[in-house]
Parts: structure tokens; sequence; C-alpha cells
């Protein structure tokens, strides 16, 4: 009797184990570009070369206008613009701007599918979201992002009065005054 229970007990574990394993973070499936993945909050717009860890956007946007800044031209000192340093300009800005709405802010306050972690993209993390989801895609992932023929706000700011942002119409990057008001759209990392 003991044997057998003590088998039950080792299947149950296994069983448990097993279960966690399939379950949010799942290190062992293969995404693809433009796959809407519930489990990890939203789109995916990049890999790495794993396949297994990348990042996603939000299937919607945070907001149609808002203003990079909140009433202070300051410099954040959030310039960094490869993938993977959006989450860090994020903390700077809002380090430097305070609790009001802004773009980075509605980046951090999201909860959305289940995750608080969202950011506002580096500059190459949005120009990424243009070329894998957006307008600029090839077929069949044009677009699927559902993003406005508008302007995006990026986290990386030139200087205390600029910022970088994308037109999503046809994939321009340029500087905007950080007072002008862009859409957001929030990433997290998986």
């Amino acid at each position: 009797m003991k044997q057998k229970l003590n088998i039950l007990l080792a299947f149950l574990l296994l069983t448990t184990v097993n279960s966690f394993a399939q379950g949010k973070g799942d290190t062992t499936t293969k995404y693809s570009i433009g796959q809407n993945v519930p489990e990890l909050g939203g789109i995916v717009f990049y890999l790495d070369a794993t396949g297994k860890h990348g990042l996603v956007c939000a299937p919607q946007d945070q907001s149609t206008g808002s203003q990079w800044h909140y009433g202070a031209f300051t410099n954040t000192k959030s310039y960094d613009s490869i993938v993977g340093t959006g989450k860090a300009n994020t903390s700077k800005i809002i380090v430097s701007q305070g609790v009001k709405p802004y773009a980075a802010k509605l980046c951090y306050d999201l909860e959305l599918n289940g995750f608080s972690d969202w950011y506002l993209p580096s500059k190459k993390e949005l120009s990424l979201m243009f070329s894998n989801i957006g307008r600029g895609a090839k077929s069949p992932n044009t677009n699927i992002g559902n993003f406005a023929s508008d302007f995006y706000w990026s986290s990386t700011e030139l200087d205390l009065n600029f910022a970088w942002a994308q037109y999503f119409l046809i994939g321009n990057i340029f500087t905007d005054l950080k007072n002008h008001e862009c859409r957001v759209r929030a990433v997290r990392s998986f």
C-alpha cells in the first residue's frame, strides 16, 4: 500500500511540474512574428535567434494623442535606441517626469492580458513594429498590429526638447517636440 502511495505521489508531483512548465513564460515554445499570443500579452513583433524570447506589443493603442513629457522640457537621459533598451528608457522618463499622464507613464501603468510590465518602445523597437507587423511588413503580416496612419512615440529622446517618433503610414523616423501629441503603443519582453 505504501509503495502505491509513493508512486501516486511521484506521478502527481511530475504532473504538477509539467503543468507549470506549460504555463506563462514557457521557454520551450517557439513563436513567430505576427503571432497573437494572449499568454504573452499581445502580438509578437521581434524574436531572438532561439525563437523563444522576444517582444510583443499591445493589440491596440494606449492613446490616440499623448505628449512625450508632462509639462517640463528636461533631459531624461533616455538616449538608448537599440532593442532591449525601451524598458530602461521608460524608467528614466518616469523618474524625470513624475506621475501625471504622458506617453511613457501610460505604458508603465498599463495592466493588460494579465501583465503589468509594459513600457514605451525604444526607437529601434518601434521601427521593428512598423517593419514586422505594421504597414511596412510583408504579407501576410502587413499591419496586423492595426496601427493608425499616424505618428507614434518612442522612449528615445534626442535632447531636452525633442524625442524620436515614427510615422506609421510610410515609416519615416524623425524627432518631434516633446509637447506634441503622438499615438502610444506599449510593448513588453518575454
